[in-house]
This record gives structure tokens, sequence and C-alpha cells, in this order.
């Protein structure tokens, strides 16, 4: 069905960018009330249809009015930023550095806009895309030399290079009158494990043109097989939901359709926060990936002090973090090499229009170098993503194994989707921690988490993370960072040193940053875990807040609660256990026993603890 499905990509395609060109001058009309389906709002101001029919018609007008609807919330929030444009978001040219964008003051101009919307009493988490509109509008003045007055100015019309069509504008599986759908279940058997399972199939039939464009309907297809996660679901009582037709483009140019199958899964119930009494913090680590720490609510006669019941957990990436720095130096190599071919082609061809003389006979190799290291950045640029989707998905899951371990089911993480990792670093490997963490990793983690969180019936949120790092857990001082904990290394303090020390003389905590800073993130969760249990009312905090509250560790509770595996855990030489499935490049470390931590680092842990969950 491949040959239908593109042509079907193909046709909408086109319909939608034309819907979306159309209704670009009239993009205010959809930062109104988005109650009802996209296609209802597009069809009250569309004068020109596709011809495509009905049904096929409202299922375009659906993909191009989500699409409509997000940009109008863009434009929202770039008008809420239009007064902070000025010139002194731009650090002028010095020498042969050329202007640039100050990111440092775009980022303060962004916490004081949020800061003020917060205290208005206004939804500040709608408008996290103030940074990066402000960043786009300074790339716009440097090209320019002045900021855009309007967001149709900045923002070229949004229209698909690739197909991608929903079919929610139709009526059902059944009754459709774009596509057909049968999913059939039926009792099967795994070889390996010989237990009986359900397994299920679907049968698709689509609406397209042919060659000459006549819309007709196509043969019902063979039984595609499910995958495992999709029959388990079905099984407990998923309702198929209307499915996603997009297109999928190679490096080669191949193209491939794919439907996205989406399920509506029963919710898992999920404890009243009165019942909640421990909260898990984690930290995005600098020179780990995560750090997780939990806290247990204060009990009476306790002065309203936190305890901690773990002892931390470092997820350390080094040797992910090792290929990925290696893959982005190939691919600052092969760009190079790019754009040098590129600047022999570009000359050529203006050496040949302005003046005539003739292309030279290189010409056509340089071009093809041109195409060849493109397809090679292409090809590093998906390898890279996906490790970062595999980093997602691993971190999530010990996160959520740690928390059902400690029967905790409130998970708080730092936000910092604005936050813009600044300076240049130190040597290569400072470089690769800053890109690293400016990537979109944290988004992707945040993405996973949230919707396993779900599944699972375990409450995910983000807190505020601006001073997390640099504040004493144990008494809530500022706190300095350096190389280490000896006193010979804390003569100077280092921004981004892996040690902090509290300087308080009634306090001298020492520790890790990143440990730290997931005891922080907690305490952010237990403040507000306990002002919802007096108040009934959900409150953001940040660490300086006065009803964040400091912590006391109590060693004989920090146990995790793991069940017997049936197994004898090989221990590891030194303080690290390498986690399962990916020996010698993600470890697992903390002060726990290390016949407790390989335990852990067992995959029959993790199926068996997130199974019966």
């Amino acid at each position: 069905m491949q040959a239908q499905a593109l042509r079907l990509l193909d046709a909408s395609r086109l319909a939608i960018n034309q819907i979306i060109t159309t209704l670009w001058p009239q993009l205010d009309a959809f930062a109104g009330e988005r109650a009802g389906p996209a296609w209802k709002q597009v069809e009250r101001h569309l004068l020109i249809r596709s011809g495509h029919g009905n049904r096929q018609e409202r299922c375009e007008m659906e993909q191009a009015g989500r699409i409509l609807r997000a940009q109008a919330s863009r434009k929202r929030v770039f008008e809420a930023i239009v007064p902070l444009l000025s010139e002194g978001l731009i650090i002028p040219a010095q020498g042969k550095r050329p202007a640039r964008k100050d990111h440092r003051q775009i980022n303060e101009q962004v916490r004081t806009s949020r800061a003020q919307l917060q205290d208005a009493g206004e939804d500040a988490e709608a408008f996290v895309a103030m940074t990066n509109l402000m960043a786009q509008a300074c790339n716009w003045y440097l090209q320019t030399g002045a900021f855009p007055s309007t967001y149709e100015a900045l923002q070229p019309v949004p229209v698909l290079s690739v197909g991608h069509l929903t079919f929610a504008g139709d009526d059902g599986m059944k009754a459709e009158q774009t596509y057909r759908a049968r999913i059939e279940l039926a009792p099967g058997c795994d070889l390996e494990s010989r237990q009986e399972r359900q397994l299920a199939s679907l049968s698709l039939r689509l609406r397209t043109p042919d060659d000459q464009g006549k819309w007709s309907w196509g043969a019902w297809s063979q039984a595609i097989a499910l995958p495992p996660a999709v029959c388990a679901s079905l099984a407990q009582g998923a309702l198929p939901q209307a499915p996603t037709l997009r297109e999928i483009r190679g490096d080669d140019g191949s193209r491939v359709a794919v439907l996205d199958l989406t399920l509506e899964v029963p919710a898992r119930y999920v404890s009243p926060l009165e019942q909640e009494t421990r909260v898990l913090g984690w930290d995005w680590g600098v020179r780990s990936l995560i750090t997780v720490s939990i806290l247990q609510r204060p009990e009476e006669g306790d002065e309203e002090r936190s305890r901690q019941v773990s002892r931390p957990v470092f997820l350390d990436t080094g040797g992910i973090d090792g290929r990925q720095a290696r893959l982005r130096r190939e691919i600052d190599r092969l760009k190079a090499c790019r754009d040098r071919y590129g600047q022999f082609v570009k000359e050529a061809q203006a050496a040949h229009q302005e003046h005539g003389v003739p292309l030279p006979a290189h010409l056509a190799g340089w071009q093809q170098r041109v195409r060849e290291y493109d397809a090679r950045i292409s090809q590093c640029w998906k390898s890279y993503e996906r490790r970062n989707r595999e980093l997602a998905h691993l971190a999530s899951n010990l996160l959520i194994l740690l928390a059902l371990l400690s029967d905790c089911r409130l998970i708080c993480g730092e936000d910092l989707r604005t936050l813009k990792t600044q300076g240049r670093g130190r040597g290569v490997r400072g470089r690769f921690r800053n890109w690293r963490n400016n990537t979109t990793v944290r988004g992707e983690l945040w993405r996973v988490l949230k919707y396993k969180c779900h599944l699972l019936g375990i409450r995910a949120r983000q807190v505020e993370a601006r001073g997390t790092t640099h504040t004493c857990p144990r008494c809530g001082e500022p706190a300095k960072t350096y190389a280490s904990a000896a006193p010979e290394d804390r003569t100077q303090a280092i921004s981004w040193g892996p040690m902090l020390c509290c300087s308080n003389p009634e306090c001298l905590w020492k520790g890790a940053r990143d440990y730290a800073a997931s005891l922080n993130i907690a305490r952010l969760g237990m403040a507000f875990l306990l002002t919802y249990q007096q108040t009934r009312r959900y409150e953001s905090y940040r660490v300086t807040s006065l009803e964040v509250n400091s912590c006391l560790y109590s060693g004989q509770e920090a146990t995790l609660l793991l069940p017997s595996q049936g197994i004898t855990p090989r221990p590891r030489e030194g303080k690290h256990v390498y986690y399962a499935g990916w020996s010698y490049t993600i470890a697992l470390r903390t002060s726990q026993p290390r016949e407790v931590l390989a335990i852990l680092s067992t995959s029959h842990l993790r199926k068996d603890v997130l199974s019966s969950a």
C-alpha cells in the first residue's frame, strides 16, 4: 500500500499548504477559543475547498487548523516580548568577532517577564517559548539591522515539507469515508517464554487518488501484526483513536509512509496528594546524566525539616558522552568541508554571472561533494538523536524504578526549557558539556517521563531550577562550588566545580553539587506537597522562598525495597555498577552497598517492578 499512501500524502500536503497559506493573514482568529475540533474553526474562514471529498477535506482542515492554532499561540508570546526587544540584546562587533546575541541579557529579560506574569496571577508557563522567540528576533536583527514589528514578518508561512495527515476529521474506523480499519484480537503463545498472550493485527483500506488524480477505494491490506505493547494495551481495554498517516524521507531521497495508531489507554489510579509522604527529586547533572534523592515528609517534633530516606543514585553516561562528543566533532568537520566546497561553487557561479567567466570543469564534482557531505551530516544527526531517545527512555525507567522501590508517587525535576548554558567552556570537554546541556535531550526526557508516569499512576512535576546547584540543602544558605572538598582546592570557587561546600560555620555541609541540587529539588517538591495538604492550593516556589525548609539525613532509613530476584548479584570492582545492556557505557554510582546496586542494575528487577506497579 506504499504507493497508494504516498499519493494520498502528496495530494493532502498540497491541500493543507494551500489552506495554511490562505488563512495565514487571519492568524489572530485562531488565538481565541480552542473548544471543539480544529477543522470546524477552519471551515468558518475557508472559502475555497480542495475538492477531495467532504471527509477528506475535514481531515486536511484538521491538520491545517492544528498548525494555525500552534502558530497563533506563538504569536501571542511574540506580542508579549515586543516591548523587550532592544539593541541591548545585541553585543556589538569587536575586532574580528561579528555582532552576536547576548544570551545572558535575553535570559534575564525572560526571567523578569515570567516573574511579573506570576505576580500578576497569569499563566507564566504559557510563555516558555519566550527565549526562543527573542533569539529568533535577534537573529532577524543581525540579518536586517532592525527588529521585526509583526510576527508574520518574523515567521515564514509554516507549510509542510513532507506529508502529514490526521484522520481525526472522520467518523470512526468502521464507518469512515477516508479510511477503513479492522483490529482483530486472537490468543497466541510466545515461543521463547512459552506464555500465553494476546495477539492483534490490523487490516487497512485507504481512499486515495490514482496517477490521473481520480479518487477511489483501494483493496484491503494483508493483516499487519501489531507490536506487543499495542497488543497488551488492547487486551487491557484500550480504545483505538483516529490514526495519523505521515511520510518519512531517507537521506537518499527514499520515501516511506507510516501509520501511527493512537490508543486511549485506561488511566491508572493516582493516590490523593493528602496521602503522599515522600518526594523524589532528580537533577540534570553536569558530570552525570541524572542524580536522584528522596525526602520524607517531616513528622511532629522534627522542626518542620524533611528527612532524607535514600542515598543518592548517580546515572553516569561517560561512555555515551564520549561517543556523542566524537560524533559532534565529526559533524563540525563535515560542515567545514561542505562549506568549503559550497564556497567554491558560489564563487564560480558569481564569477560566471557577473564577469562571464566560464564555469570550471570541477563544478559538477564540487556540487556532488556538497550533496554527499549533506547526506553524511544528516546520518550523523539521526544517530545522535537515536542515542538521545534511548538515554531518555533509560533515565525515565530508572526514575520510575527508584520511585516505586521507595513507595513514592511524586517525582519532581528541574524545568530547564528556558535555561541556556553560557560561556564557551574550557577545552573540548567544556565546550561539549555546554553544547550537550543546551540540546533537546532534556525535552525528550520530560516527554518520555510524563507519559510513563501517566501510565503508572505517578505524578511528574517541574520546579524552578534557578539556584538549586548553589544552595546548601541542609541550612538553605548560598554556597560555592570547588574542584574538590580538600582545603587546598577551596582557595578559589569554580562556577562549574563538582563539589559544593557550605561556608556557614553552623553547617559546613559538603557533597557533590548534583547531589545537593537533587536534594534542593526534592525540597521544592516537598514545599509544594505540604502547601497543598494544608491549604488545598497548588503553589510553586523557588529555592530562596521561606516556605522551602531544609532537610536532614537519616542513614538508618536509607534503604530500597528490593524484591528477591532469585539470582546471585555479580559484584563489580570499584564503586561503579554498569547498567544491564549498557556495559562499560552507562554506570550507576551510589553509597548503597554494592550488592544492592548490582541487583538494582539487573533487567529482571526492572521488569518485575514495572509490571507490578
